[in-house]
Parts: structure tokens; C-alpha cells; sequence
């Protein structure tokens, strides 16, 4: 198990990941049931929902080093994510090494919270922006995973707290969609249109301190690379101050 594992780490860490994590599938299985996914919600599911007698989960962490990798691309009534299948490309390189040794692999098991799963493997603890800290990236990372039989060595679950006293982020958000350790996908800037943003300020909720107008929020906080190409607002991100002069580089 401990050379498989080494292999298999050192194999992702040249062949584009930043990161790579194992957990067990007992641990992220023991979890209460939550929710997973932004607009459309799904209840979470097993492992064993996605593969008879799995043995470990990888998880993968890619630093997220340019704006490019925030960009949403309306395309033919859907959005696309061009950096996610770069991504997933990467991935499959680790899948298809496992393949090859004749173990089983899911890729990206959606109904698994990801986050979860990276702090499980040890690439860090959850931050007030519910989002992973990474101790090198802060919260610049971008994750996919692999579900496997494959018996690998699991980490160690990062227990840190990250941010202490620090509220940095919360106080950034221009929606107030942050509370601790939580974000709201009702007031989150990336899941709103101007409609839904113009109700929030006339509602004039303790949260917000806006009098412009969606549409300058929007400029701010989500501004157009292209007509069809969007940058999704990252500015709890940018006000973390961990992992900054990585993300600066």
C-alpha cells in the first residue's frame, strides 16, 4: 500500500496536480446527509452508490493561478468551465495509471462533497469562506477526485483552524452571502442575475452597504472577459491572506 501510494503521488504531482490527498471511503461515508451542488441541489449519496467495495478516494488539488480559471463561457444555452476539463484532464492521466495496474476508477463522484473530501486528505481545513485553505495556495485551489479500489495509505484530516479571528473574507463579500464556515447560494454574487441582486438592495438587508446598481456590482465583482465569457467573483478569495503571494506570482 505505501509504494502504490507514493507512486501514484508522485505520478500526479508531475503530470499537472499542485496537490494530491487519499481519504477512505468509511470517512466522507459517515457524514450525516448534506447537500451538494449550487442552483440544483442534490441529496448526498455513498460511495458504494458509484462503486461495489471501493478502497480509497484521491483528491486532487490544482492552483488556481490566473483569472482564466474563474471564467464562465455561455455557450448554446449552457455554461462551461474550460479550465475544469483541463482539469479533468490531468486526472484522467492518474486514472488511467490505475487502470493499467487493473484497479477500478469514478472520476469526480459529483454527489461527494469535494471539499469535504480534500480536508479529509489532508489539503486543508475548511475556512470561514467554506472554502479549503490550503497552507501554501490559501484558497486558490481547485479540486477533482477519484474514486478507486485501489488500497492506498489514507492522510491525515487537516483539524486546523484557519483563520483564527479573522473575518476578512465576510467583511469583503458584496452580498453577504458569507457567515462562518458557510456560504448562502441565495446571496452568492456567482448564482445571482441583476434581478435577483436589485431585490437584495431594495431590500436593504444589515448585509449590504450598496447603493450602486446591479449592474456596477456586477462590473466590480464579476467582470466580462468577452460577450459570452464572464470572470466569477473571487473577492472573498482575494481579501484571504493565506497562500496570497503564491496567488500573486
Amino acid at each position: 500500500m505505501e509504494a502504490l501510494t507514493r507512486e501514484i503521488k508522485e505520478y500526479a504531482l508531475c503530470h499537472g496536480a499542485e496537490l494530491m490527498g487519499v481519504l477512505s471511503p468509511e470517512s466522507i461515508d459517515a457524514m450525516p446527509e448534506y447537500w451538494v451542488g449550487w442552483q440544483v441541489q442534490q441529496a448526498s449519496k455513498k460511495t458504494t452508490d458509484y462503486m461495489d467495495a471501493p478502497r480509497s478516494i484521491i483528491v486532487l488539488g490544482y492552483h488556481a493561478f490566473d483569472d482564466i480559471h474563474e471564467a464562465q463561457i455561455a455557450h448554446n444555452g449552457a455554461i462551461e468551465y474550460p479550465v475544469y476539463e483541463r482539469m479533468r484532464l490531468y486526472t484522467r492521466r492518474v486514472m488511467r495509471q490505475l487502470e493499467k495496474k487493473g484497479y477500478r476508477c469514478v472520476i469526480y463522484p459529483f454527489n461527494l462533497s469535494q471539499k469535504r473530501m480534500a480536508q479529509l486528505a489532508g489539503l486543508g481545513p475548511m475556512g470561514k469562506s467554506s472554502l479549503i485553505i490550503n497552507p501554501v495556495y490559501g484558497p486558490w485551489i481547485r479540486l477533482q477526485s477519484i474514486l478507486t479500489d485501489a488500497p492506498l495509505v489514507p492522510d491525515q484530516e487537516d483539524t486546523r483552524d484557519p483563520c483564527d479571528e479573522c473575518t476578512k473574507c465576510i467583511d469583503a463579500c458584496p452580498t453577504g452571502a458569507l457567515t462562518p464556515y458557510v456560504v448562502d447560494p441565495d446571496k452568492c454574487l456567482i448564482g445571482l442575475t441583476e434581478a435577483q441582486l436589485a431585490k437584495l438592495i431594495e431590500e436593504d438587508l444589515p448585509f449590504t452597504t450598496y447603493r450602486e446598481t446591479p449592474d456596477m456590482v456586477f462590473r466590480e465583482h464579476m467582470p466580462r472577459f468577452t460577450e459570452n465569457s464572464v470572470l466569477m467573483c473571487t473577492t472573498c478569495q482575494k481579501a484571504c491572506p493565506v497562500g496570497r503571494e503564491k496567488s500573486e506570482q
